[in-house]
Protein backbone atom coordinates (compact mmCIF):
# COMPACT_ATOMS: atom_id res chain seq x y z
CA UNK A 1 0.00 0.00 0.00
CA UNK A 2 2.82 2.57 0.46
CA UNK A 3 4.42 1.96 -2.78
CA UNK A 4 0.89 2.14 -4.31
CA UNK A 5 0.32 5.93 -2.33
CA UNK A 6 3.96 7.02 -3.28
CA UNK A 7 2.92 8.26 -6.97
CA UNK A 8 -0.52 10.28 -5.08
CA UNK A 9 1.69 11.56 -2.10
CA UNK A 10 4.16 12.90 -4.73
CA UNK A 11 1.18 14.40 -6.76
CA UNK A 12 0.10 15.85 -3.78
CA UNK A 13 2.83 17.48 -2.72
CA UNK A 14 3.66 18.68 -5.81
CA UNK A 15 0.16 20.16 -6.59
CA UNK A 16 0.67 21.94 -3.13
CA UNK A 17 3.91 23.32 -4.20
CA UNK A 18 2.73 24.78 -7.38
CA UNK A 19 -0.68 26.26 -5.97
CA UNK A 20 1.01 27.71 -3.37
CA UNK A 21 3.92 29.35 -5.16
CA UNK A 22 1.22 30.49 -8.25
CA UNK A 23 -0.75 32.49 -5.22
CA UNK A 24 1.98 33.32 -3.55
CA UNK A 25 3.63 35.01 -6.47
CA UNK A 26 0.23 36.70 -7.45
CA UNK A 27 0.35 38.48 -3.54
CA UNK A 28 4.39 39.26 -3.85
CA UNK A 29 2.93 41.33 -7.07
CA UNK A 30 0.58 43.25 -5.39
CA UNK A 31 -2.14 41.36 -7.61
CA UNK A 32 -4.14 39.82 -4.30
CA UNK A 33 -7.34 41.83 -3.45
CA UNK A 34 -9.24 43.11 -0.10
CA UNK A 35 -11.89 41.10 -0.79
CA UNK A 36 -11.11 38.49 -0.38
CA UNK A 37 -7.78 38.14 1.76
CA UNK A 38 -7.83 41.28 3.06
CA UNK A 39 -10.61 40.29 4.68
CA UNK A 40 -10.10 36.82 5.67
CA UNK A 41 -6.70 37.95 7.13
CA UNK A 42 -7.58 40.55 9.36
CA UNK A 43 -10.94 37.98 10.54
CA UNK A 44 -8.13 35.35 11.04
CA UNK A 45 -5.43 37.53 12.82
CA UNK A 46 -8.03 38.80 15.16
CA UNK A 47 -8.88 35.90 16.14
CA UNK A 48 -5.60 34.52 16.86
CA UNK A 49 -4.57 38.10 18.93
CA UNK A 50 -8.41 37.82 20.86
CA UNK A 51 -9.42 40.57 19.85
CA UNK A 52 -13.13 41.19 18.46
CA UNK A 53 -13.34 38.99 14.76
CA UNK A 54 -14.75 42.49 13.18
CA UNK A 55 -14.81 43.21 9.89
CA UNK A 56 -13.49 46.68 9.17
CA UNK A 57 -14.31 46.37 6.16
CA UNK A 58 -17.88 45.32 6.71
CA UNK A 59 -18.24 46.39 9.75
CA UNK A 60 -19.85 42.53 11.54
CA UNK A 61 -18.38 39.17 12.81
CA UNK A 62 -16.27 36.73 11.23
CA UNK A 63 -19.40 34.16 11.34
CA UNK A 64 -21.97 36.32 9.97
CA UNK A 65 -20.11 36.56 6.31
CA UNK A 66 -20.38 32.46 5.97
CA UNK A 67 -20.84 30.79 9.27
CA UNK A 68 -17.02 29.78 8.40
CA UNK A 69 -16.31 28.11 11.69
CA UNK A 70 -12.96 26.45 10.03
CA UNK A 71 -11.17 29.56 10.53
CA UNK A 72 -10.96 29.11 14.09
CA UNK A 73 -8.71 26.15 14.12
CA UNK A 74 -7.11 28.26 11.15
CA UNK A 75 -6.26 31.36 13.45
CA UNK A 76 -4.03 28.95 15.20
CA UNK A 77 -1.00 28.97 12.61
CA UNK A 78 -1.03 32.65 13.46
CA UNK A 79 -0.06 31.91 16.66
CA UNK A 80 3.27 30.25 15.00
CA UNK A 81 3.60 33.30 13.26
CA UNK A 82 0.92 36.12 12.08
CA UNK A 83 0.96 35.45 7.96
CA UNK A 84 -1.23 35.93 4.88
CA UNK A 85 1.04 32.68 3.58
CA UNK A 86 -0.63 30.44 5.74
CA UNK A 87 -4.16 31.09 4.19
CA UNK A 88 -2.44 29.86 0.88
CA UNK A 89 -0.76 26.94 1.93
CA UNK A 90 -3.88 25.67 3.65
CA UNK A 91 -5.73 26.34 0.44
CA UNK A 92 -3.15 24.79 -1.56
CA UNK A 93 -2.68 21.75 0.30
CA UNK A 94 -6.27 21.26 0.95
CA UNK A 95 -7.38 21.17 -2.91
CA UNK A 96 -4.09 19.39 -3.97
CA UNK A 97 -5.31 16.46 -1.05
CA UNK A 98 -8.31 15.60 -3.12
CA UNK A 99 -6.27 13.51 -4.93
CA UNK A 100 -5.91 11.24 -2.41
CA UNK A 101 -9.63 10.16 -1.63
CA UNK A 102 -9.90 10.60 -5.70
CA UNK A 103 -7.30 7.76 -5.76
CA UNK A 104 -8.80 5.79 -2.92
CA UNK A 105 -12.54 6.27 -4.74
CA UNK A 106 -10.73 4.79 -7.98
CA UNK A 107 -9.65 1.88 -6.64
CA UNK A 108 -12.95 1.30 -4.79
CA UNK A 109 -14.44 1.47 -7.73
CA UNK A 110 -12.29 -1.45 -9.27
CA UNK A 111 -9.98 0.59 -11.53
CA UNK A 112 -6.64 -0.41 -11.90
CA UNK A 113 -3.70 1.73 -10.55
CA UNK A 114 -2.88 3.40 -13.24
CA UNK A 115 -6.54 4.31 -13.99
CA UNK A 116 -6.16 5.67 -10.45
CA UNK A 117 -3.28 7.10 -11.15
CA UNK A 118 -4.36 9.12 -14.46
CA UNK A 119 -7.69 10.22 -13.03
CA UNK A 120 -6.04 11.34 -9.72
CA UNK A 121 -4.06 13.58 -11.94
CA UNK A 122 -7.13 14.33 -14.25
CA UNK A 123 -8.93 16.06 -10.74
CA UNK A 124 -5.24 18.01 -10.51
CA UNK A 125 -5.45 19.72 -13.65
CA UNK A 126 -8.86 20.45 -13.45
CA UNK A 127 -9.10 23.99 -14.78
CA UNK A 128 -11.46 25.03 -11.68
CA UNK A 129 -9.07 24.01 -9.62
CA UNK A 130 -6.08 26.07 -10.50
CA UNK A 131 -8.23 29.11 -11.23
CA UNK A 132 -9.71 29.22 -7.83
CA UNK A 133 -6.39 28.90 -6.13
CA UNK A 134 -4.69 31.20 -8.40
CA UNK A 135 -7.44 34.11 -8.85
CA UNK A 136 -9.57 33.98 -5.84
CA UNK A 137 -6.82 34.59 -3.33
CA UNK A 138 -8.31 32.38 -0.49
CA UNK A 139 -11.89 30.34 0.06
CA UNK A 140 -12.14 28.58 3.05
CA UNK A 141 -14.53 25.84 0.73
CA UNK A 142 -11.38 25.01 -1.35
CA UNK A 143 -10.59 23.02 2.49
CA UNK A 144 -14.52 21.14 1.47
CA UNK A 145 -13.54 19.67 -1.58
CA UNK A 146 -11.20 17.30 -0.47
CA UNK A 147 -13.71 16.27 2.52
CA UNK A 148 -16.48 16.15 -0.11
CA UNK A 149 -14.70 13.14 -1.79
CA UNK A 150 -13.69 12.03 1.51
CA UNK A 151 -17.57 11.83 2.88
CA UNK A 152 -18.39 10.02 -0.69
CA UNK A 153 -15.26 7.26 -0.20
CA UNK A 154 -16.05 6.59 3.54
CA UNK A 155 -20.09 6.23 2.73
CA UNK A 156 -19.07 3.95 -0.04
CA UNK A 157 -17.36 1.97 2.74
CA UNK A 158 -20.12 2.12 5.55
CA UNK A 159 -17.09 4.07 7.83
CA UNK A 160 -20.00 5.70 9.83
CA UNK A 161 -17.38 8.19 11.85
CA UNK A 162 -15.59 9.29 9.03
CA UNK A 163 -18.23 10.11 7.33
CA UNK A 164 -19.95 12.23 9.38
CA UNK A 165 -16.38 13.71 10.49
CA UNK A 166 -16.13 14.64 6.83
CA UNK A 167 -19.89 16.54 6.59
CA UNK A 168 -19.37 18.43 9.74
CA UNK A 169 -15.83 19.49 8.10
CA UNK A 170 -18.07 20.40 4.73
CA UNK A 171 -20.19 22.41 6.92
CA UNK A 172 -17.63 23.91 8.72
CA UNK A 173 -16.30 25.68 5.44
CA UNK A 174 -19.84 27.78 4.39
CA UNK A 175 -23.16 27.91 4.97
CA UNK A 176 -24.29 27.46 1.74
CA UNK A 177 -22.78 23.89 1.33
CA UNK A 178 -25.63 22.73 3.52
CA UNK A 179 -27.20 22.59 0.38
CA UNK A 180 -24.65 20.27 -0.56
CA UNK A 181 -24.94 17.82 2.08
CA UNK A 182 -28.38 18.09 1.57
CA UNK A 183 -28.40 16.53 -1.44
CA UNK A 184 -25.52 14.28 -0.98
CA UNK A 185 -28.23 12.91 1.75
CA UNK A 186 -30.59 12.26 -1.14
CA UNK A 187 -27.62 10.42 -3.60
CA UNK A 188 -26.83 8.57 -0.65
CA UNK A 189 -30.67 7.35 -0.33
CA UNK A 190 -30.71 6.15 -3.97
CA UNK A 191 -27.54 4.15 -3.56
CA UNK A 192 -29.57 2.31 -0.50
CA UNK A 193 -27.69 4.11 2.47
CA UNK A 194 -30.80 4.95 3.96
CA UNK A 195 -29.39 5.98 7.63
CA UNK A 196 -26.15 7.64 5.80
CA UNK A 197 -28.79 9.51 3.44
CA UNK A 198 -31.53 10.64 6.01
CA UNK A 199 -28.63 11.95 8.56
CA UNK A 200 -26.97 13.98 6.01
CA UNK A 201 -30.34 15.55 4.71
CA UNK A 202 -31.03 16.24 8.74
CA UNK A 203 -27.78 17.20 9.50
CA UNK A 204 -27.87 19.72 6.20
CA UNK A 205 -31.21 20.72 7.11
CA UNK A 206 -30.60 21.93 10.77
CA UNK A 207 -27.42 24.10 9.66
CA UNK A 208 -29.54 25.72 6.69
CA UNK A 209 -31.62 26.61 8.61
CA UNK A 210 -29.45 27.22 11.73
CA UNK A 211 -26.70 29.50 9.90
CA UNK A 212 -28.32 30.92 6.93
CA UNK A 213 -32.16 31.56 8.64
CA UNK A 214 -30.55 32.76 11.95
CA UNK A 215 -26.68 32.77 12.68
CA UNK A 216 -25.47 35.23 9.89
CA UNK A 217 -28.34 37.40 9.45
CA UNK A 218 -28.09 37.96 13.12
CA UNK A 219 -24.57 38.58 12.62
CA UNK A 220 -24.79 40.99 9.68
CA UNK A 221 -27.83 42.89 10.86
CA UNK A 222 -29.65 41.84 7.64
CA UNK A 223 -30.21 38.68 5.14
CA UNK A 224 -27.64 36.03 4.95
CA UNK A 225 -24.39 36.41 2.30
CA UNK A 226 -25.16 36.12 -1.25
CA UNK A 227 -28.78 37.35 -1.15
CA UNK A 228 -28.31 39.88 -3.47
CA UNK A 229 -27.07 37.42 -6.27
CA UNK A 230 -30.06 36.91 -6.56
CA UNK A 231 -32.46 39.55 -6.48
CA UNK A 232 -34.47 38.93 -9.85
CA UNK A 233 -36.21 36.05 -7.42
CA UNK A 234 -36.27 37.79 -4.33
CA UNK A 235 -35.14 39.47 -1.21
CA UNK A 236 -34.54 36.73 1.45
CA UNK A 237 -33.80 33.41 0.66
CA UNK A 238 -37.63 32.21 1.45
CA UNK A 239 -38.81 34.56 -1.23
CA UNK A 240 -36.26 32.78 -3.37
CA UNK A 241 -36.91 29.17 -2.46
CA UNK A 242 -41.00 29.83 -3.60
CA UNK A 243 -39.95 31.70 -6.64
CA UNK A 244 -37.99 28.72 -7.32
CA UNK A 245 -41.07 26.37 -7.58
CA UNK A 246 -43.89 29.02 -8.11
CA UNK A 247 -42.05 30.34 -11.14
CA UNK A 248 -41.12 27.40 -13.47
CA UNK A 249 -40.88 30.05 -16.69
CA UNK A 250 -38.56 32.10 -14.98
CA UNK A 251 -36.29 29.21 -14.06
CA UNK A 252 -36.76 27.42 -17.06
CA UNK A 253 -35.39 30.54 -18.92
CA UNK A 254 -32.12 31.25 -16.29
CA UNK A 255 -31.62 27.17 -16.66
CA UNK A 256 -31.30 27.07 -20.58
CA UNK A 257 -29.86 30.90 -20.86
CA UNK A 258 -26.45 30.80 -23.45
CA UNK A 259 -24.24 31.25 -20.57
CA UNK A 260 -25.96 28.77 -18.19
CA UNK A 261 -25.76 26.28 -21.35
CA UNK A 262 -22.32 27.29 -22.17
CA UNK A 263 -21.27 26.59 -18.43
CA UNK A 264 -22.50 23.36 -18.43
CA UNK A 265 -19.99 22.82 -21.41
CA UNK A 266 -17.06 24.16 -19.12
CA UNK A 267 -17.55 22.25 -16.42
CA UNK A 268 -17.56 18.94 -18.36
CA UNK A 269 -15.56 20.00 -21.21
CA UNK A 270 -12.18 18.40 -19.02
CA UNK A 271 -13.47 15.04 -18.26
CA UNK A 272 -15.82 14.93 -21.02
CA UNK A 273 -13.96 12.25 -23.17
CA UNK A 274 -14.75 9.88 -20.24
CA UNK A 275 -18.20 10.55 -19.02
CA UNK A 276 -20.73 8.07 -19.75
CA UNK A 277 -24.45 9.02 -18.81
CA UNK A 278 -25.49 6.03 -16.54
CA UNK A 279 -23.27 7.33 -14.00
CA UNK A 280 -24.92 10.71 -14.29
CA UNK A 281 -26.35 10.46 -10.86
CA UNK A 282 -23.28 10.61 -9.18
CA UNK A 283 -23.68 14.51 -9.63
CA UNK A 284 -26.78 14.60 -7.96
CA UNK A 285 -25.05 16.35 -4.64
CA UNK A 286 -23.37 18.98 -6.88
CA UNK A 287 -27.12 20.44 -8.22
CA UNK A 288 -27.44 22.49 -5.49
CA UNK A 289 -24.77 24.28 -6.20
CA UNK A 290 -25.06 24.09 -9.74
CA UNK A 291 -28.79 25.42 -9.38
CA UNK A 292 -27.21 28.76 -7.12
CA UNK A 293 -24.82 29.16 -9.65
CA UNK A 294 -27.53 29.09 -12.59
CA UNK A 295 -29.79 31.04 -11.15
CA UNK A 296 -27.48 33.86 -9.87
CA UNK A 297 -27.44 37.30 -11.20
CA UNK A 298 -24.02 37.34 -11.04
CA UNK A 299 -22.60 36.25 -14.11
CA UNK A 300 -19.09 35.25 -12.65
CA UNK A 301 -20.59 32.38 -10.74
CA UNK A 302 -20.94 30.98 -14.32
CA UNK A 303 -16.88 30.68 -15.13
CA UNK A 304 -14.06 28.69 -14.43
CA UNK A 305 -12.20 31.37 -12.82
CA UNK A 306 -13.85 31.99 -9.45
CA UNK A 307 -13.93 29.92 -6.52
CA UNK A 308 -18.03 28.99 -7.17
CA UNK A 309 -17.29 25.66 -9.33
CA UNK A 310 -15.45 24.29 -6.50
CA UNK A 311 -18.17 22.43 -4.71
CA UNK A 312 -19.37 20.85 -8.05
CA UNK A 313 -16.03 20.10 -9.96
CA UNK A 314 -15.39 16.95 -7.11
CA UNK A 315 -18.50 15.45 -7.74
CA UNK A 316 -17.48 15.28 -11.87
CA UNK A 317 -14.61 13.56 -11.11
CA UNK A 318 -16.32 10.62 -9.19
CA UNK A 319 -18.71 10.48 -12.65
CA UNK A 320 -15.59 10.28 -14.52
CA UNK A 321 -14.41 7.48 -12.28
CA UNK A 322 -17.73 5.15 -12.47
CA UNK A 323 -17.62 6.16 -15.93
CA UNK A 324 -14.62 4.38 -16.84
CA UNK A 325 -15.74 1.51 -15.07
CA UNK A 326 -18.63 1.31 -16.83
CA UNK A 327 -17.29 1.83 -19.96
CA UNK A 328 -15.30 -1.66 -19.09
CA UNK A 329 -17.76 -3.64 -18.17
CA UNK A 330 -19.93 -2.71 -21.37
CA UNK A 331 -16.46 -3.45 -22.78
CA UNK A 332 -16.49 -0.20 -25.08
CA UNK A 333 -14.04 2.65 -25.35
CA UNK A 334 -11.40 0.56 -25.04
CA UNK A 335 -9.37 2.78 -26.70
CA UNK A 336 -9.66 5.39 -23.77
CA UNK A 337 -6.76 4.26 -21.71
CA UNK A 338 -4.94 6.19 -18.93
CA UNK A 339 -2.82 7.93 -21.33
CA UNK A 340 -5.92 9.00 -23.44
CA UNK A 341 -7.10 10.63 -19.44
CA UNK A 342 -4.24 12.45 -18.91
CA UNK A 343 -3.73 13.70 -22.72
CA UNK A 344 -7.34 15.17 -22.43
CA UNK A 345 -6.74 16.61 -19.25
CA UNK A 346 -3.53 18.29 -20.09
CA UNK A 347 -5.32 19.79 -23.48
CA UNK A 348 -7.90 21.03 -21.11
CA UNK A 349 -5.93 22.50 -18.35
CA UNK A 350 -3.83 24.75 -21.60
CA UNK A 351 -7.07 25.93 -23.04
CA UNK A 352 -9.40 26.86 -19.86
CA UNK A 353 -6.87 27.51 -16.98
CA UNK A 354 -6.07 31.17 -16.29
CA UNK A 355 -2.37 30.98 -15.86
CA UNK A 356 -1.60 33.55 -18.85
CA UNK A 357 -3.24 35.89 -15.94
CA UNK A 358 -0.01 35.78 -14.67
CA UNK A 359 1.58 37.66 -18.28
CA UNK A 360 -1.82 39.40 -19.12
CA UNK A 361 -2.99 40.83 -15.81
CA UNK A 362 -0.39 40.32 -12.43
CA UNK A 363 2.22 42.29 -13.44
CA UNK A 364 1.33 45.82 -13.57
CA UNK A 365 2.41 46.09 -10.77
CA UNK A 366 5.93 45.94 -11.76
CA UNK A 367 7.12 49.47 -12.99
CA UNK A 368 6.26 50.89 -8.75
CA UNK A 369 6.68 47.18 -7.24
CA UNK A 370 9.79 48.20 -5.01
CA UNK A 371 8.22 51.95 -3.68
CA UNK A 372 5.08 49.43 -2.97
CA UNK A 373 6.77 47.69 -1.23
CA UNK A 374 9.05 50.36 0.72
CA UNK A 375 5.83 52.40 1.61
CA UNK A 376 4.21 49.27 3.14
CA UNK A 377 7.09 48.65 5.23
CA UNK A 378 7.10 51.98 6.47
CA UNK A 379 3.63 51.56 8.36
CA UNK A 380 5.06 50.37 11.38
CA UNK A 381 2.26 50.14 14.00
CA UNK A 382 -1.27 48.31 14.29
CA UNK A 383 -3.07 51.75 14.07
CA UNK A 384 -5.16 52.19 11.23
CA UNK A 385 -4.99 52.46 7.36
CA UNK A 386 -7.29 54.17 4.83
CA UNK A 387 -5.75 52.24 1.81
CA UNK A 388 -6.45 50.44 -1.49
CA UNK A 389 -7.50 47.40 -2.75
CA UNK A 390 -4.77 45.57 -4.09
CA UNK A 391 -2.30 47.15 -1.04
CA UNK A 392 -4.63 46.25 1.54
CA UNK A 393 -3.91 42.38 1.40
CA UNK A 394 -0.58 43.54 2.94
CA UNK A 395 -1.94 45.46 5.28
CA UNK A 396 -4.64 43.64 6.91
CA UNK A 397 -3.37 42.56 10.62
CA UNK A 398 -5.20 45.57 12.52
CA UNK A 399 -8.31 46.25 13.45
CA UNK A 400 -9.54 48.77 11.52
CA UNK A 401 -8.07 48.92 7.73
CA UNK A 402 -10.37 50.29 5.27
CA UNK A 403 -10.65 50.77 1.54
CA UNK A 404 -10.89 53.92 -0.21
CA UNK A 405 -13.51 55.18 -2.73
CA UNK A 406 -14.46 58.09 -4.73
CA UNK A 407 -16.93 59.71 -2.32
CA UNK A 408 -14.23 59.69 0.67
CA UNK A 409 -13.81 63.24 1.99
CA UNK A 410 -10.88 64.48 3.73
CA UNK A 411 -12.37 67.00 5.63
CA UNK A 412 -14.71 64.75 6.88
CA UNK A 413 -13.40 61.35 7.02
CA UNK A 414 -9.42 62.11 8.11
CA UNK A 415 -9.80 61.78 11.95
CA UNK A 416 -9.95 57.82 12.07
CA UNK A 417 -7.18 57.20 10.35
CA UNK A 418 -3.09 57.60 11.52
CA UNK A 419 -2.00 55.85 7.74
CA UNK A 420 -3.16 56.76 4.21
CA UNK A 421 -1.49 54.75 1.76
CA UNK A 422 -2.22 55.47 -2.08
CA UNK A 423 -1.15 54.57 -5.28
CA UNK A 424 -1.87 56.53 -8.07
CA UNK A 425 -0.66 54.70 -11.10
CA UNK A 426 -2.77 51.14 -10.46
CA UNK A 427 -6.07 52.67 -8.56
CA UNK A 428 -7.09 55.61 -10.41
CA UNK A 429 -10.54 54.65 -10.58
CA UNK A 430 -10.81 53.89 -6.79
CA UNK A 431 -10.70 57.75 -6.16
CA UNK A 432 -10.09 61.23 -6.83
CA UNK A 433 -6.67 62.25 -7.74
CA UNK A 434 -6.96 65.16 -6.58
CA UNK A 435 -7.20 64.21 -3.31
CA UNK A 436 -3.09 63.34 -3.45
CA UNK A 437 -2.96 67.50 -3.62
CA UNK A 438 -5.41 68.11 -0.80
CA UNK A 439 -3.54 65.92 1.53
CA UNK A 440 -0.56 67.36 0.73
CA UNK A 441 -1.88 70.70 2.09
CA UNK A 442 -3.63 68.82 5.18
CA UNK A 443 -2.16 70.34 8.36
CA UNK A 444 -3.97 66.89 9.77
CA UNK A 445 -1.29 64.52 7.36
CA UNK A 446 1.89 64.38 6.63
CA UNK A 447 3.76 62.76 3.76
CA UNK A 448 6.48 60.64 4.64
CA UNK A 449 6.88 58.46 1.47
CA UNK A 450 6.42 59.70 -2.23
CA UNK A 451 8.02 57.42 -4.96
CA UNK A 452 6.44 56.49 -8.40
CA UNK A 453 3.28 57.57 -7.59
CA UNK A 454 2.99 55.71 -4.07
CA UNK A 455 1.97 58.44 -1.74
CA UNK A 456 1.90 57.47 2.59
CA UNK A 457 0.81 60.55 4.90
CA UNK A 458 0.55 60.03 7.93
CA UNK A 459 -1.75 61.75 10.72
CA UNK A 460 -0.06 64.33 12.83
Amino acid sequence: MQRKLGFISFLVIIGTLILFVSSSLRHLLFNSNALDLALFDQWVYLISQYLPPISSFFGFHVIGDHAAFILYPISLLYKIYPSEYWLFLVQALGLAFGCLPIYLLSLQAGLSIAYSRAISLSYLLYPALFNSNFFTDFRPESIAVPALLWAIWAAIEKCTYQLFLAIGLVLICKDSLSLTVIGFGVWLLLQNRRVYGLGCILIGLFWYIFTIGYLTPFLRGGQAGGVVFYASLGSSPKEIIINVFSNPNLILGKFLSPDALFYYFLLLLPVIIGLHWKQILFIIPALPMLLLNIFSDYAAQRDLAHHYSLPIFPFIIVWLIHSIKEYQQENKRRWLKPKILIISAILSFLVLAKYNFFVTRYLSNLPNLHSLYTAVSLVQTKESVLTTAKIAPHLAKRQTIKLINQEWKLEKDNEIFKYILLDLINNKPEFNPDLIYQLRNSSSFKLVYEADDVYLFVRV
